[in-house]
């Protein structure tokens, strides 16, 4: 019987298993020599914060030079993407109109200088508001959402692409996370091209340019309550003051940080003569936000430190919704040729819709081109251009002034008799039938002496539409703004002597005591003789003096007019009808 050998305790197999496992060992080490490395996988990253946490101190203990590395690259890239200005610099936008300093702190104007217009003090006019400015904020800056937003974008500084005179220049800033670029670049007329965008990590952020301060020429609390805020939206027209209704009611209008939605085809903030504009490139994606801010101005200018007035200051912020913002910006004079020449897009409407004519604006328009007319062809003079289209307009309107004085006259002569019928019928109530009775009378009365009751107001109404039209071109007349005339040296201003309110007084006194007043009670015709100059007196004291140049120049004309109708033959007869009853009395 063989013997049977277990195969674990056979020497041989041993050695074999020995041999085998050097040569796995000697391959293993030879691999490692002769096969490439394969790159290092970067550690997954951890997207619970805790997680974060707790293996930081893990690695900083096995490894401590990796996180160093890591934020320094972290750094370096941040820094690539930085784009800050070491100081504060100035560029200079212009073109033969106007001359725009821009500060790279906030990348905003500083000043906005109209080449061919002054202001008070006789220097070239400013239209930023030195007096608000530094609280509102300056032309251009941002509006944004985001308080925090807007402060950070407007009080950086950028770093321009050029300084000193130039006709295009584009700001830039960026802080690694947010980014902000401004494009300036001069048009024709007083128009800037504009072009605006700012970005929060990566995403456009709604932030649109603005006019936030008002305009430079408003230096007392009358200029500020002139300003509204206009806009053509679809083609209509809108003009809004910052309050409106009656002085008793009076309801604020303007909300201040109020998104109203497009399109707009330009809104502007404007005051009697002066306007900024914005003239989106895109209307249909455009949004407007309403500004209107109180602040406390010094009631007279060259003292600032004493009593104050609260005024109510309007501006506008205009962008594309979508975050990239094109659009033009006009900031000039309210002139026609101004505004006609300057189309808020291809193919758009122009801004001639800015100058409010009112309601009578068919009349009025005529009127001014008129007025321009006769002082750029025959009397180079606004003040006497003014007394002569007067005169032109009382002549022209005389005939129905006149037959609104006969008919005048003729119901002072049947005076009396209408007072007769009105003693003969009072004892009736006004809902008794025999009240009609004196209305049958009284017809009669007018038809046998050939009066037209409402003769006298009728020729008044036709005249009214010319004076209310012929007033608001003279509100309206940029030019008639630091042209002298006599001894006023602005007709836009007040007369500095109040010559022409106080003769606006008397002619208008002297003209209601010769002016009949048929069936007027005595007490109550003394009355209106006095208070009714009174008010004329009161409104053309603080007036512009070319609206008193017209108002004083027309009283006279109609004052001589009643004189020469007192005159005629219808005159006499009244005169002589009113001498017999006042004999009778005694």
């Amino acid at each position: 019987m063989s013997e049977y050998h277990n195969p674990q305790n056979d020497p041989g197999s041993q050695q074999r298993l020995l041999l085998a496992f050097l040569l796995v060992f000697v391959m293993i080490v030879a691999m490692q020599y002769l096969l490439p490395k394969a790159p290092r996988q970067p550690e997954p990253q951890k997207s619970n914060t805790q997680t974060q946490s707790q293996s930081a101190p893990a690695t900083q203990t096995v490894s401590p030079s990796p996180t160093p590395a890591t934020r320094r690259a972290h750094a370096a890239a941040t820094q690539a993407h930085v784009k800050l200005a070491a100081a504060e610099t100035e560029t200079v936008i212009e073109n033969d109109y106007y001359r725009a300093v821009f500060t790279n702190r906030g990348a905003v104007a500083k000043s906005w200088v109209l080449k061919k217009f002054k202001d008070n003090s006789g220097k070239p006019l400013d239209l930023v508001n030195p007096a608000v400015a530094g609280d509102l904020g300056f032309p251009l800056s941002f509006f944004a959402y985001d308080n925090d937003l807007q402060k950070k974008l407007n009080q950086a500084l950028y770093v321009p692409s050029a300084t000193g005179v130039q006709s295009a220049v584009t700001f830039e800033y960026s802080d690694g996370e947010t980014t902000a670029r401004k494009t300036f670049r001069t048009e024709p007329l007083y128009v800037l091209a504009v072009e605006t965008e700012v970005t929060s990590k990566g995403q456009r952020v709604q932030a649109y340019p603005q006019w936030p301060n008002g305009l430079g020429d408003m230096s007392t609390a009358a200029s500020y309550t002139g300003a509204k805020i206009d806009w053509v939206k679809n083609g209509s027209v809108e003009r809004n003051a910052a309050v409106s209704g009656f002085f008793l009611t009076g309801k604020k209008w303007i909300k201040g940080g109020e998104t109203l939605p497009g399109p707009f085809e330009w809104a502007a903030t404007a005051d009697q003569y002066f306007a900024a504009a914005f003239m989106p490139e895109s209307p249909k994606d455009t949004a407007l936000i309403t500004l209107n801010n109180p602040i406390d101005i010094p009631r007279d200018p060259s003292k600032p430190n004493e009593a104050k007035d609260k005024v109510s200051v309007l501006g506008v912020a205009v962008g594309n919704i979508n975050g990239l913002t094109r659009e033009r910006l006009f900031v000039g004079p309210k002139t026609v040729e101004a505004l006609q020449n300057t189309q808020a897009q291809p193919g758009g409407p122009d801004l001639s819709a800015m100058t409010d004519f009112g309601f009578f604006g068919f009349i009025a328009r005529p009127l001014f081109m008129w007025l321009k007319w006769t002082y750029a062809h025959w009397i180079p003079n606004w003040g006497w251009a003014i007394a002569f289209l007067t005169v032109v307009i009382t002549m022209a309107l005389l005939p129905l002034r006149i037959s609104g004085m006969k008919s005048a006259l003729k119901m002072q002569k049947i005076a009396p008799q209408m007072k007769a019928l009105q003693e003969k019928y009072k004892r009736y109530s006004i809902t008794d039938p025999r009240r009609a009775e004196m209305q049958k009378e009284m017809s009669e009365l007018y038809k046998r002496e050939g009066v037209n009751p409402v003769g006298g107001c009728f020729p008044m109404l036709l005249q009214m539409p010319f004076l209310f039209a012929f007033y608001s071109v003279l509100a309206n007349a940029i030019e008639l703004r630091h042209a002298s005339w006599l001894w006023i040296h602005d007709l836009s201003a007040p007369d500095p002597l109040h010559i022409l309110p106080i003769i606006i007084v008397v002619t208008m006194f002297f003209s209601q005591r010769n002016m009949p007043q048929g069936g007027m009670d005595p007490a109550q015709q003394k009355m209106m003789n006095l208070m009714g100059p009174l008010m004329f007196g009161i409104f053309s004291w603080s007036t512009p003096a070319g609206l008193s140049v017209y108002w004083a120049i027309s009283t006279f004309l109609g004052y001589l007019q009643q004189i020469f109708i007192n005159r005629s033959e219808l005159g006499r007869q009244v005169r002589k009808s009113q001498e017999r009853r006042a004999s009778r009395k005694k």
